[in-house]
This record gives structure tokens, sequence and C-alpha cells, in this order.
């Protein structure tokens, strides 16, 4: 018995082992560009901010060659920000064509690094964008923004960032106003990439899928909250259907399936708790009933495609 999972579900770590010969995993090469391939310019309509007192752990990225398994580890950061249980990540329009990150070099010969930059706009002098300038203009802090199909990183573990809000009335009936926000931090790699999840207030932004799962719509369009047996085990008759699993708990997850609903078999996958909770999509392919279990567990829910299916479950 399988679970098909996409991409979210199959996150692999590559790390050696203690002791092991380290081959270096990447070699500099030539560099092509695909004549007309796509090649989109700014940065998403969301930048999304968290203060660094509400992170309790960095995700890691590999500071030199030799130490990268992959170029992914080398070129971004390998896992999630581990943040507070109370905490979230808050999200921050900005006005299209307004934004952008650079980066440049920093220091001096053998101890350069990089100076990673971000600004954008948010286009009204709103009491909640104020509280955010007021918050960050001492403060320090991680923005994450999207471009050309990667999240960027502006904040480093030690380092600070620093933050501009500049804000203006505008002077014209028509002409543009609201808070600029300038982010600057050094880093040691050049708008590095955020491949994990996002935890906000309305739901969960998954960066290396681009995917964002939605708490209204799993509540709106939940047909089924499954019973917790002993904190720790849930039991439920998939029907072969696709949808997506909320867990609440801890530990480590295990899902088994059986097609008699007395004798399960455990199937792979990479699902892990981000700060008590995963949502993740699944699709039981064979077999019709399906048992989940952790260490502990307080919430389990499946978000069927096929609701009436579901709802005679």
């Amino acid at each position: 018995m399988t679970i098909q999972q996409p991409t979210i579900m199959n996150r692999k770590k590559n790390k050696p082992s203690r002791g092991a010969t380290i081959v270096c995993a990447i070699t500099l090469s030539n560099i092509p560009f695909k004549t007309g391939q796509a090649n989109g310019s700014g940065i998403g309509k969301y930048v999304y901010f968290i203060p660094s007192n509400q992170i309790i752990a960095w995700p890691t990225i590999a500071d030199n060659l030799e130490d990268a398994p992959n170029e992914e580890c080398y070129t971004g950061y390998d896992g999630d920000f581990e943040i507070h249980p109370d905490a979230k990540w808050i999200r921050v329009y900005n006005t299209q064509g307004e934004g952008v990150v650079t980066s440049d070099p920093l220091g001096e010969v053998d101890s350069r690094l990089f100076t990673n930059k971000l600004s954008y706009r948010f286009p009204k002098l709103t009491n909640e964008a104020l509280v955010l300038s007021n918050a960050v203009v001492n403060g320090d802090g991680v923005f994450i923004a999207w471009h050309d199909g990667a999240y960027r990183v502006i904040g480093h573990k030690q380092y600070c960032c620093t933050v501009n809000p500049n804000a203006n009335t505008g002077n014209t009936a028509g002409s543009s106003k609201g808070i600029t926000f300038e982010a600057s931090s050094p880093d040691y790699k050049a708008m590095p990439i955020y491949r994990g999840r996002i935890l906000l207030e309305d739901g969960v932004l998954d960066c290396e899928s681009d995917t964002f799962f939605n708490y209204s719509d799993m509540s709106t369009n939940l047909p089924k909250t499954y019973e917790v047996e002993g904190g720790n085990t849930a039991r439920f008759s998939a029907l072969s259907q696709q949808g997506r699993m909320q867990l609440e708990g801890t530990g480590d997850i295990v899902v088994e399936v059986s097609v008699d609903g007395e004798n399960y078999a455990a199937v792979e996958h990479s699902v892990a708790f981000e700060n008590g909770m995963a949502i993740v999509p699944c699709s039981f392919v064979i077999g019709d009933y399906v048992r989940v279990s952790a260490t502990t567990l307080t919430v389990v829910k499946v978000n069927w495609n096929n609701v009436n299916l579901a709802e005679r479950s």
C-alpha cells in the first residue's frame, strides 16, 4: 500500500555521516541561457517578515563548496525556520513595480561577503503599516520575497537586518504614497533561496512547491474530522481518494494502510510536524483503511477531493 505524494512530502536530507570522506559535490561549470526561456523580473505581490526574536532555530546552509552535499544546500537553506509556538510570519502587500531585491559585494579581499537588500512599497498609511514601521526601525528580523520561481531571504542569523521605513502622503491627487521599506543585511551568500514553509495567520505557504494551504478553505470545505484514540492514533476509510491531511501533534508521524482494517503496513513518507502542525496533500491509491499515529495527536482532518465519498466514510 502506498501514498502518492507531491514534492512537499518528499523533501530529502542529504547529510554526510560523521567520519566519512567528503568529496566536493559541486563543481563550477558553464552557465547557459536558453533562447526564448521565461526570465521574469521584479518581486512578488507579497513580502513575508518575522522578528528575529521569534525565531528559535534557523535552517542550515553550507558556507563552503566542500561542505555542501549538493548545489541546493550551497545556494539556499535546507529545512524550515523553527519559530515560537505562538508566533506567525506576517504578510505585507507590495505594490507591483516597486519592489526589488539586490545583492552587492561587501568587504575587503579574502573577507568579502554580500549585502542583500530589499525594497518594497505598501501603498497606504494604515495603522498596521505604521506599527510595522515603528517596530522595525530599531529592530531586527528576516524578510522573504519571491522572484522568478524562488523565495529569497534577506536577513542572517548572525548579522542585524537594518530597515529604513520611509513614509509619504503623496503630493498630488493620484500620486504614489505609502511606506517604502528598505531592508539590508550582510550575508555569506547572494540572495539565498528558502525552500521551507512559512507559517502565517491564515495558512501555510510551502516555498518549495509555491503552494499555499489556507486554513479557512480547509475548515469551510472539510467534510471529516476523525476521532483520535488514546491521544495518539486515528483510523479512517480512505476509499482510494485524494485530498489533504491536517495533523496537529508531536513526534514522528506514522502512516499505515490496510485492505481489511485489521492488518496494517507502514508506508514511507517525509511528513513531519512543523511547530506542531502538518498540512500535506495525500493520495491513497490502494486499500481503503488508513491509520495515522504519532507521540501525540490532537487533530486529524482530511479535506477529500470527492466530498460525497468522504461524507459516507
